[in-house]
């Protein structure tokens, strides 16, 4: 029996979908992109931001996506520019809706996932410390979380990589003395 796939799932990697998005403009490699970075990007976004919010500036950094895909150099890494993008909007919407000082609030944002394999007890208490990290702590630990390197995500939030690096200190640091471990 023959079976058919979609042309994006033979070309795998973001970067190469994206190439191909960029000069064709053909919706399947975009559906590919989607189906490779969506989740990731919606996770990350997540954690900075309500569910609603989230969704709304996934979708609105799609458009982007869309609108502004010559500007996309092939020597950068896609993800790296999508999450760039995502970050811009979110923090533009943040200023718009003047819920800049509010996204600090950690009941103001919602119950953020963590690895399955830890105890409850350990998942809660590191969900709890986490909603208290400020918000560009937090943004530069989750992006690491998400696989980023230092170098990308200066590039995604147009930091030096000492400052993501003086961040990600800062979280470490906060995170180890509200959890009570020496080893996060």
């Amino acid at each position: 029996m023959l079976s058919f796939s979609a042309p994006w799932e033979m070309t795998s990697c973001p970067d190469s979908l994206m190439q191909h998005y960029q000069k064709t403009g053909a919706a399947k490699w975009l559906e590919g992109l989607i189906q490779q970075c969506g989740d990731d990007l919606y996770h990350f976004l997540l954690r900075q931001s309500d569910p609603v919010l989230a969704q709304d500036i996934c979708q609105q950094t799609w458009l982007k996506v869309m609108e502004k895909r010559h500007n996309f150099r092939a020597d950068s890494r896609f993800k790296t520019w999508l999450f760039s993008i995502a970050r811009h909007t979110l923090l533009d919407e943040l200023k718009r809706q003047q819920r800049w000082q509010s996204s600090l609030c950690p009941e103001l944002l919602p119950e953020p996932a963590t690895p399955q394999c830890w105890p409850e007890e350990r998942q809660q208490r590191f969900e709890q410390a986490l909603r208290f990290l400020p918000f560009l702590q937090r943004e530069a630990l989750m992006l690491q979380l998400e696989g980023f390197s230092i170098e990308q995500i200066a590039g995604i939030t147009s930091e030096l990589e000492e400052t993501v690096k003086s961040r990600l200190r800062y979280a470490r640091r906060f995170l180890q003395s509200r959890l009570g471990e020496s080893n996060e």
